[in-house]
């Protein structure tokens, strides 16, 4: 039986992965396959703090057990096939005992949802709320239809990611482990955390863990929640081996840990070379700067897109950091694709691809070519040399050297969204773009 909730946190605290992990434990259940965490689009006007959904699908299971996490000292077991399912109503009936004790229902914007179904829904729902925005009445609408049952704690909201998180196909596939103590532990300073991440870089196929050039260690919520750190990457079994050792090494408090599969770093809200763009939607675009780069007060930069008939506002805001530098350096005529999401009538951009860079040209007072001295300018087309009275009207024109070249820029760490893919996450399509840039 397939178990969905979200929006049980705030910015305040606590996490829905926590209640979902709480789930699985107190139902006494076996896990089938891994628990999930789907992110859903950034660019909506209501989401939770991560626009996370979490699902577990629960039941007897059958096959070889394999070991995800730990709660307490006990391994936490994951089977990959399913005897007998649950039962719906009993789950439901659980979870909203469980959020009723530690989500954050006093806060105005937390309305947590929760979904059952005996089999997972149609993926067109999740292709629409990971690149789309959806209604609760949508929600109730498609979990009727596909035959599953919900329930909703104040408005519901959270049937929407809940629904999501059921539909979501798993094709395109990252892990995650989260490591918990609940009620929050200890404050970790700065060197330790800093340490933590540098070791975290180490584990093999893991991402987004530190950002040098910011002193930022990303393993770490920046939120207070009872999340302690958590570590993505391809390989499930490097991550919880690696973050086991992090734990031992760095003496760090944790009193569980658990293993997500999810749709992290996977592009999977970004909408390619759209007809229109819509607001709150993130899209690829490829086209050519048709405007010089300005920047306003606040560190903030703008230029111009030509997209087909359409000039289109691109930005790199001040969180973007160091990636500005790669961005001011753009001028008129540069070939590139663009990602990120359409908000206010603007791009603003998340990465960039430069396909080619236009030449630019500096001009210059000829040589002499006399007595190799340098001429000076004396007005408009009237260049003389002070050594030799030598004249000419022509000037020189030189190639100037570009602050940017073909290649693939992303942002930093500290400024990159949950579903954004890393270009550094080489995989088959960015081989082929850097055949492409390199060409």
């Amino acid at each position: 039986m397939y178990i969905a909730v979200d929006d049980t946190d705030s910015r305040k605290g606590m996490c829905t992965t926590y209640v979902l992990s709480e789930i699985i434990l107190r139902s006494g259940l076996d896990l089938i396959g891994y628990p999930s965490l789907v992110r859903l689009n950034p660019a909506i006007e209501h989401k939770t703090r991560g626009n996370g959904a979490l699902i577990a699908n629960l039941g007897k299971g059958k096959g070889e057990p394999r070991k995800i996490g730990s709660s307490h000292g006990s391994w936490i077991f994951s089977y990959p096939g399913e005897e007998t399912s649950a039962n719906g109503r009993e789950l439901m009936d659980l979870a909203s005992e469980i959020i009723g004790e530690i989500a954050e229902l006093q806060e105005e914007e937390t309305n947590p949802g929760i979904v059952a179904s005996e089999k997972k829904f149609d993926p067109s729902f999740y292709w629409k709320a990971v690149r789309e925005e959806v209604t609760i009445a949508e929600a109730e609408r498609f979990i009727n239809q596909q035959g599953g049952s919900f329930r909703k704690v104040k408005n519901g909201r959270g049937i929407i990611g809940s629904a999501a998180a059921i539909s979501w196909p798993g094709s395109n596939v990252t892990y995650e482990v989260l490591n918990y103590r609940f009620p929050s532990g200890e404050s970790i300073g700065s060197e330790r955390k800093m340490g933590a991440a540098v070791m975290a870089d180490g584990i093999e196929g893991s991402f987004n863990n530190i950002d040098h050039s910011n002193n930022y260690a990303a393993i770490f919520p920046k939120e207070r929640t009872p999340v302690v750190f958590g570590v993505r990457g391809t390989d499930p079994d490097a991550l919880l081996n690696g973050c086991n050792r992090i734990i031992e090494e760095y003496s760090i408090g944790v009193d569980r840990s658990i293993l997500f599969s999810t749709n992290q770093a996977t592009d999977d809200h970004i909408i390619k070379d759209p007809v229109n763009l819509l607001p709150g939607h993130s899209y690829s675009i490829e086209g050519t700067i048709a405007g010089n780069v300005c920047a306003i007060k606040g560190g903030h930069y703008f230029t111009y897109l030509q997209y087909g008939n359409s000039g289109i506002k691109l930005a790199a805001f001040e969180p973007t950091k160091e990636f500005r530098k790669v961005f001011s350096s753009l001028a008129i005529g540069d070939r590139v694709c663009v990602y990120g999401t359409y908000k206010d009538n603007c791009l603003n951009v998340e990465k960039m691809r430069v396909i080619t860079v236009s030449s630019l040209y500096s001009k210059a007072p000829p040589v002499c070519p006399k007595c190799d001295g340098v001429t000076h300018s004396k007005g408009h087309n009237d260049y003389r040399c002070n050594q030799c009275g030598y004249r000419s009207s022509m000037a020189v024109y030189r190639l100037k050297e570009r602050g940017i070249s073909p290649g693939l820029y992303d942002v930093p760490v500290i400024a990159r969204r949950h579903l954004s893919r890393p270009f550094a996450m080489r995989n088959h399509e960015t081989k082929e773009l850097e055949r492409e840039v390199s060409a």
